[in-house]
């Protein structure tokens, strides 16, 4: 066996297997998306099924691996494969047994439950793994746990009932969101990129925004909205951005750390930004029962506001600094931009289907991809190619590989705290220790999404936090939609949170600079990110749930509060340096234009006016000296 494995021709026929498994994944899922999906359990089954059978072939592909990690990979891959037939075999009749357990049941249960686990380990890090094992401890031995976390305890019948086959284990709702919409908006963001469109909004982008004083890192902060929508990931965005972005900003002035951390810091964002929002959103719109583009709809102010949070950090930091804009010469030409204007079609297409046409999610994200192909069609540079189709399928399993995995591993979770009821206990116990006080519950709720969004994938930690931490919000009269949001949002920031600021640390080896000095300044820089949520959830109005005018009086009162922290950040307000003193009063000032209500708006309103005429005053008189 080990001689046969290290030889060319049967690595050579591994990596093709899994190439024609990753091709016939990608056929399977556009097809239910045009035709509809497989009856019951089916689509979620095989989508799991067939990730975790590529997954663990690709290991087995590999040309260094030793005799007995190969010996582990083809095991995995049977019980993939087992666990699959056998769920699909028995599929029809499980509803039938009146909650009749068999061996075999138990068996594959065991065999997926533990490879699920091997290949979070793998794909995901350790981090999510020991929790899950944490969480199967907890269920075997919730009889012996103290206080709320006590409960009857649950045997491996029990478990292998909630977690293999029930709604609310692997095969639940964070599988079918996988199976059914985010996987065919990451072969979107795949055709995206080899079509050009993803290079289209960089360069968007730049000729819009590169002129300007700062120019590369507004350049990186737009581009990274954009692409980030789409790829769903602040690494994947640093690195599909941060490698173009990074080097500009550092050309141009910028300290290396804090060129770093604006690509971070606008990439950790690209999560939050309509239209597609990563992979969370749609579980999301499923967890609250309403349509996706209301979610955008209710995400698009504060996304945007967490957007111009950076721009005016950046601005100010580049107006003390004396950095200016990327030459004419290095820029896009408008001609340019305009001769490939057809690529921003299939972005538009999406949101008209969505919000216009009131297409399903599903469709919407599988006639994008055929607008896409079409709109490329009659381009020999962007149209699609077989060498460009090869690496679209090779793209759309990369990235399908660690959602559905994160996605299925997290079903053991929801199992095990549906199970043993400790999602209802945690609520009543956060409630408690925060004595029914909503802000001290909020911030709570902040700590604990922190912690458990470090170094977790942001649909894992979403999916626990739904859990543990929503229901607690809501018995506090929370909107669902602003607590789903608020939970969303840290789980997202935790990656610009040190110490475990991953997408920080992913950047600033781009940067090639201290990682530790580029967490704090990613930190600073997506600081509104913090605010935002308390924002929203004490003033709805954010999230679009108002009228027209007090939508608009709170979003110019929200860009003013942000303007003031940004000023207060950089210790620089308009084209002024500050003292302690005045950054102190530009902190009351945001803190006042952040709080809801017309008295506290006008008082901010009124000291951030203040600072201006001083300031005005103070450079009339020649004794200030301009930045």
């Amino acid at each position: 066996m080990h001689n046969y494995y290290t030889r060319q021709g049967g690595k050579s026929m591994l990596k093709r297997l899994s190439f024609a498994l990753a091709v016939l994944f990608c056929i399977f899922h556009c097809w239910t998306a045009m035709f509809g999906a497989a009856a019951g359990i089916g689509q979620k089954a095989i989508h799991l099924g067939l990730v975790l059978i590529i997954f663990f072939l690709d290991y087995l592909a590999q040309e260094d691996r030793k005799w007995y990690c190969r010996v582990m990979d083809a095991f995995f891959i049977l019980a993939s494969a087992g666990s699959l037939i056998y769920i699909m075999s028995i599929d029809k009749t499980i509803d039938l047994r009146s909650g009749m357990i068999y061996t075999y049941d138990i068996l594959f249960g065991v065999l997926l439950i533990i490879t699920l686990i091997e290949a979070t380990r793998r794909a995901v890090g350790k981090s999510l793994a020991i929790v899950v094992i944490c969480f199967i401890v907890y269920g075997f031995m919730g009889q012996h746990m103290p206080g709320f976390l006590a409960h009857v305890g649950m045997d491996i019948t029990r478990i292998t009932s909630v977690v293999y086959l029930g709604t609310d284990g692997i095969y639940g709702t964070a599988i079918y969101a996988s199976a059914s919409y985010i996987v065919l908006f990451v072969i979107l963001g795949a055709v995206f990129n080899e079509t050009g469109v993803g290079d289209y909004f960089t360069k968007l982008a730049s000729r819009a925004f590169g002129k300007f004083r700062g120019g590369p890192a507004k350049i990186a902060v737009v581009a990274s909205g954009l692409f980030g929508s789409i790829s769903g990931s602040a690494i994947a965005n640093v690195i599909g951005t941060g490698t173009f972005t990074i080097p500009m900003m550092k050309k141009c002035g910028f300290e290396d750390e804090y060129a770093a951390a604006v690509e971070a810091s606008a990439s950790t964002g690209g999560q939050i930004m309509p239209p597609v929002m990563g992979a969370t959103a749609f579980l999301i719109a499923e967890y609250l029962g309403i349509p996706y583009f209301d979610l955008v709809k209710a995400a698009l102010i504060p996304a945007v506001l967490f957007y111009v949070a950076i721009l005016m950090t950046v601005d100010l930091y580049a107006r003390k600094n004396n950095i200016k804009g990327v030459p004419e010469s290095e820029l896009p030409t408008w001609k340019e931009l305009v001769k490939n204007v057809y690529l921003i079609l299939p972005l538009i297409y999406l949101i008209v289907s969505m919000s216009v046409f009131k297409m399903s999610v599903t469709k919407s994200g599988i006639t994008s991809i055929i607008a896409t192909i079409v709109c490329t069609l009659f381009s020999a540079r962007n149209r699609i190619t077989p060498a460009k189709l090869k690496k679209i399928v090779k793209a759309s399993i990369n990235g399908a590989k660690p959602v559905a995995i994160a996605c299925g591993v997290v079903g053991i979770i929801i199992g095990i705290v549906m199970g043993s009821g400790l999602g209802f206990r945690m609520s009543s116990v956060l409630i408690q220790v925060s004595n029914g006080h909503l802000g001290i519950l909020l911030v709570l709720t902040m700590v604990v999404s922190l912690i458990l969004g470090m170094g977790v994938p942001t649909t894992a930690a979403y999916l626990m936090l739904a859990l543990l931490v929503v229901p607690a919000l809501k018995q506090m009269n929370v909107l669902p939609l602003a607590a789903h949001l608020f939970i969303f949002y840290f789980g997202i920031i935790s990656n610009v949170t040190p110490p475990v600021a991953l997408a920080a640390y992913a950047a600033a080896g781009v940067a090639r600079c201290n990682p530790t000095k580029t967490g704090v300044f990613a930190f600073k820089l997506s600081l509104s990110g913090f605010i935002l949520p308390f924002m929203f959830v004490y003033n709805p109005v954010l999230l679009m749930q108002g009228g027209a005018l007090e939508i608009l009086q709170s979003l110019i009162t929200a860009l003013l509060g942000i303007y003031s922290l940004s000023a207060a950040l950089e210790k620089f307000v308009f084209k002024w340096n500050i003292n302690q003193a005045e950054r102190l009063v530009l902190l009351a000032s945001a803190l006042l234009l952040i709080i809801p209500g017309t008295i506290t708006d006008l008082i901010g309103f009124a000291v951030l006016l203040g600072i201006f005429l001083i300031k005005t005053a103070e450079e009339k008189k020649g004794n200030y000296a301009k930045a």
